[in-house]
């Protein structure tokens, strides 16, 4: 009996017995941009074919409110917390969003996760340490995080994409057109159906890009001690000038790389594949470079 009184207790004193339920809705541009703020928590967002955007969810015990209003082509949802809210202290936000299809998205976060599905206007998302998943239009999507992982599904039409972490991992696949992916210690693992421009930067995190260069294609990538994977569709038309300082290249469908120098490090391999339409350049410091056909 006591342990029961105990648990009651509990609950009753736990941030969800405080949580305020929320249903709200406001009419929308069916192409404008919604503005999304929160800072733990989650935030869900779904596209509909309504003109109205509409916000469901809980607000924790220390959220002062929740700022929704629409004007014009924007719309912005906003969480304040309590002035005596520290973060982490009671101050989640579960958000349930429903906006018009081709609405323009902007959301942030600090530790809250992001979802994003059936969306058909440009994604611009950030967080701290929340994990972001999307799903890719054929429109522009940039997609930053500090630690939080990333994972973006398309639909194989051409976008332009923005990836940023510092430490968060992430994977796309599915994606087409142009990438610009730059992690410092993240791994990245990035499957294009087409590459029409990438350009990759990483640290010390692993990176790997898979898909079919277009005719004139240009991928650039740059390591320091990170490793670099490259495996391009068959067959492979391409011009490819590789270079390390002193890590290795391996390459399975091509001439194998040579030493700059007799006495000193590094390894470069510059040949062309078929007519070398598309143009491939990649620089490493320390960092193992592979290239691969499928």
């Amino acid at each position: 009996m006591i342990k029961r009184y105990c648990l009651l207790a509990a609950l009753l004193c736990s941030p969800l017995a405080f949580a305020e339920e929320i249903d709200r809705s406001l009419q929308a541009d069916p192409k404008g941009e919604v503005e999304i703020s929160n800072v733990a928590g989650t935030v869900t967002v779904s596209g509909w074919d309504r003109n109205e955007v509409r916000v469901t969810g809980s607000l924790g015990e220390g959220v002062e409110r929740l700022d929704f209003t629409s004007e014009g082509k924007r719309t912005e949802i906003k969480v304040v917390l309590k002035k005596s809210t520290h973060w982490g202290d009671e101050g989640d936000a579960e958000l349930s969003i429903r906006v018009p299809t081709g609405s323009r998205l902007d959301v942030n976060t600090v530790s809250a996760e992001i979802s994003v599905k059936d969306v058909a206007g440009s994604q611009r998302l950030q967080s701290v340490s929340g994990e972001v998943s999307t799903d890719i239009a054929a429109e522009e999507a940039e997609v930053k995080t500090v630690s939080g992982d990333v994972i973006l599904h398309g639909e194989g039409k051409p976008s332009v994409l923005t990836l940023t972490t510092v430490s968060g991992n992430a994977q796309a696949t599915r994606v087409a057109g142009e990438i610009t992916a730059n992690t410092v210690s993240g791994d990245l693992n990035l499957s294009l159906d087409t590459i029409t421009r990438a350009r990759l930067r990483t640290t010390s995190g692993d990176l790997s890009l898979r898909g079919a260069l277009t005719g004139e294609a240009k991928v650039d990538g740059e390591t320091i001690s990170g490793d670099l994977s490259f495996v391009f569709k068959s067959p492979v038309d391409a011009e490819f000038d590789i270079e390390t300082f002193s890590g290795d290249i391996d390459n399975c469908f091509g001439p194998k790389s040579q030493s700059k120098s007799e006495h000193g490090p590094g390894r470069e391999l510059h040949f062309r594949q078929s007519d070398g339409k598309a143009q491939v350049r990649v620089n490493s410091l320390s960092g193992t470079i592979n290239l691969c056909d499928h």
